[in-house]
């Protein structure tokens, strides 16, 4: 009689072993869960914020990125070499007009690039009058190239005291912090500097050491006894906090999150304005998009119509960053690395983009996003269930039948081109009719629908978000001192929105999955403990009763 009832206790042990496993494995987990690669990618820094919150929303649903910040020039060559590096974040190419002549590493294998989040260079400051910090600065793009080229040195300079009247500016030499590794935040900005100020850098050239004919990765502060050079976005956003009169460059998503503010600067309208989502959606309507897919630099931008767009409400110093990806299987990339990074990519181009406005970026118009997937399905490797996404946002876009993207530039029924954002960007409060009508501004909240779309691929749009996913405009609160927007701007003036808020992944609230797997499993456990003295009671009480 023993050995039936042990051989029944074991059955029944291994059957709710079993049942509990499938259970594990299928209900309540994201499916990325099973199986997907680590992969790791290095380079921008300027956007390293963004690219830290897709990747802790991937390891929320068991997928494994690694990310180093460690500046754009060292993750292109890295990439290029094969060195730890799957893919790379860079704000210019390897390639082209726009490209570092000084880094001259060039992957030898296929790849893409497709941009992945826009934001704006912000000029974050520490200045302090009367004893409190001073929130209000205004700069002329005049005054930031002569700050940056160190023509100008105090902070109570004409240039300086021009934009802001009726300031006490103090009698301080300005200490200037600059990038001290290759940065594409640094080559982005030395090209604006090359294009709109080309004789203040030709001097910057002459005193630092550089080639006054192209942008430049590594910023010259040579022989600039008022300069200093800091390693990384964080590097110089902490140099900066920890020193008064001090004021750097790097993108908005560190100010806000050090809660220090950053210089309003004039555009070509006369306004002066931070980069928030808005005023960077507004200034990309008019970047130029390469449309060559041919070309080694499809989708890289040109941004010289940016930076003197007559809109009021643009932030003159915006711009793309891309991701750049190998488009073949080669030294340490197979095509199971490749399906990680095509549920990375598809998941930051889609949903991560919701984010990206309260982190301090600004998300990437629909248009762009179809064109970056596009890019995507050349990752070899990507899984079906990925390109089934890829293909699915396709067909809904196209179709005017959805966002299954849940992209929020886009909305449900638009043209992929059309730029909520746009809709929704407010206008500078000293708007008048006067100045602004030609704009669309009638003088009662959010502007009227943009006119045109951004320069993209498909020959449009840049950015919508914030008003939710029925697409309705919505006045939004706004940091009267970091010009930061959204619903969580608070009254004394501080930004209450400076860290992205962690999202349900699975989307529903309550009752779901995960609380369902939970009860089952303990009931399951229970019956792991109970059944099989039960079972056992019953087997030799019926035997004693068959004598």
């Amino acid at each position: 009689m023993n050995r039936p009832h042990r051989t029944l206790r074991r059955l029944l042990r291994a059957s709710t072993l079993a049942v509990a496993t499938l259970l594990l494995a299928g209900i309540g987990l994201p499916a990325s869960a099973a199986g997907y690669l680590r992969i790791s990618g290095e380079g921008s820094s300027w956007a390293g914020n963004a690219v830290a919150q897709w990747v802790s929303d991937a390891g929320a649903q068991g997928v494994t990125v690694d990310y180093a910040p460690n500046g754009s020039s060292t993750g292109r060559t890295d990439f290029a070499k094969e060195i730890n590096a799957d893919f790379a974040v860079t704000e210019i190419p390897f390639t082209g007009d726009t490209a570092d002549p000084q880094d001259t590493t060039v992957p030898q294998f296929p790849y893409v690039m497709l941009p992945i989040v826009a934001g704006g260079t912000s000029f974050m400051y520490n200045l302090n009058l009367g004893g409190k910090r001073f929130t209000d600065l205004k700069l002329s793009q005049a005054a930031i190239a002569g700050i940056f080229t160190g023509e100008i040195t105090q902070w109570d300079d004409k240039a300086i005291a021009a934009d802001n009247p009726g300031v006490a500016l103090p009698s301080q030499r300005i200490t200037v912090v600059v990038r001290s590794e290759g940065s594409g935040a640094t080559a982005q900005f030395t090209l604006w500097l090359l294009r709109q100020y080309p004789d203040l850098y030709r001097k910057l050239c002459a005193k630092a050491g550089c080639d006054p004919a192209h942008a430049t990765s590594y910023y010259p502060h040579q022989n600039l006894p008022n300069f200093v050079a800091q390693n990384g976005s964080n590097g110089v956003t902490a140099y900066t906090a920890a020193n008064q009169f001090a004021i750097n460059y790097d993108e908005y998503s560190y100010a806000l999150g050090a809660d220090f503010p950053v210089a309003k600067v004039k555009n070509a309208a006369g306004f002066y304005t931070v980069p928030d989502q808005y005023a960077v959606a507004v200034a990309l309507h008019v970047a130029k998009i390469n449309t060559d897919k041919g070309n080694p630099n499809y989708l890289s931008q040109d941004l010289s119509d940016v930076y003197q767009y007559g809109d009021p409400r643009t932030y003159p110093l915006s711009m793309y960053t891309y991701q750049v990806a190998p488009s073949v299987v080669h030294g340490g990339f197979n095509t199971q690395k490749g399906a990680t990074l095509g549920f990375f990519d598809q998941y930051s181009l889609c949903e991560g983009q919701r984010k990206m406005g309260n982190l301090g970026y600004s998300p990437l118009p629909m248009n762009l996003v179809l064109a970056a997937l596009d890019q995507v399905k050349q990752i070899p490797g990507v899984d079906a269930a990925t390109m089934a996404k890829i293909n699915a946002t396709g067909q809904a876009v196209g179709s005017g039948s959805g966002n299954p993207c849940n992209n929020p530039t886009f909305k449900p029924g638009d043209s992929p081109d059309k730029n909520q954002l746009l809709i929704e960007a407010p206008f500078p409060t000293d708007c008048t009719p006067e100045r602004c009508a030609t704009w669309g501004f009638t003088g009662a909240g959010p502007a009227a629908q943009a006119k045109t779309g951004a320069k993209g691929p498909t020959g449009a749009s840049a950015a919508n978000t914030a008003a939710g996913a029925n697409g309705s405009a919505q006045q939004q609160a706004c940091d009267p001192d970091t010009g930061g927007c959204g619903d969580g701007a608070t009254a004394s003036g501080t930004s209450a929105n400076v860290k992205a808020v962690p999202m349900t992944l699975t989307g529903n609230d309550g009752w779901a999955g995960p609380q369902t797997l939970m009860v089952v499993v303990i009931l399951l456990v229970l019956l792991l403990l109970i059944g099989p003295p039960v079972v056992s009671h019953v087997v030799s009480r019926s035997g004693r009763d068959g004598r």
